[in-house]
């Protein structure tokens, strides 16, 4: 299986009006001058099961990015109501998370088009993103066939999974990282959140996964 470096958290703000506020922590990759990542960051099989764990990889990496675009869209929603003096009737994350990943990248523009390096990665993740989801299967099925066909497979999910990954970082760091420190939400305050619903969640699943264990035994 590859190794995601994604893990969702909901951050628990102390900001009135953020306990909704849904963040996304992973491990820098994004660099100021882009550089090839090993392949040793993924699994180098190229049977069935890769494949197709490399391609939902690549949605949960754009399911990443859509979450990013949300958070903005929201955000900017709650510091526009508070500095004219209004209360937010509706969730302002409830929108955002309705809206597919082209219309989530026109309604951030005003926020992105400073960047010309952030616009064109999400038009290239966007376009990247729509082939995945509408089209990779129907049309290159039969790849999965050879082995050939299977490696060319991984070799494009795994372009896809960086693109994904570098579109998200560089958009968090131009862009939503600015607007979250503005609010007070700092990345300690992320990474502990983050920390503490790990925490929770292993607790939770702590019984079952031991008895997984135990059965498997």
């Amino acid at each position: 299986m590859p190794r995601i470096r994604y893990e969702s958290a909901r951050l628990a703000s102390t900001l009135e009006g953020m306990d909704g506020l849904y963040v996304v922590r992973h491990e820098p990759t994004w660099r100021e001058e882009p550089e090839p990542e090993p392949d040793n960051e993924y699994d180098n099989d190229t049977d069935h099961k890769t494949v197709y764990a490399l391609f939902g990889l690549a949605i949960y990496k754009a399911n990443c990015l859509e979450h990013s675009l949300v958070n903005t869209l929201a955000l900017t929603k709650i510091t526009t109501a508070r500095e004219q003096g209004e209360q937010l009737i509706r969730d302002p994350w409830a929108q955002g998370f309705k809206d597919m990943m082209g219309k989530l990248i026109k309604r951030v523009e005003p926020y992105t088009s400073a960047y010309p390096e952030v616009v064109d990665d999400l038009t290239r993740s966007l376009k990247r993103r729509n082939d995945l989801v509408h089209n990779f299967w129907r049309e290159r099925i039969q790849e999965m066939i050879s082995e050939a066909g299977r490696t060319r497979l991984c070799r494009d999910l795994k372009a896809d999974c960086r693109l994904l990954t570098q579109t998200d970082e560089r958009f968090s760091r131009r862009v939503l990282d600015p607007l979250m420190e503005s609010m007070g939400i700092t990345a300690e305050a992320v990474e502990a959140q983050y920390a503490k619903e790990r925490r929770e969640a292993m607790a939770r699943h702590e019984t079952e996964a031991f008895t997984a264990g135990g059965d498997t035994a």
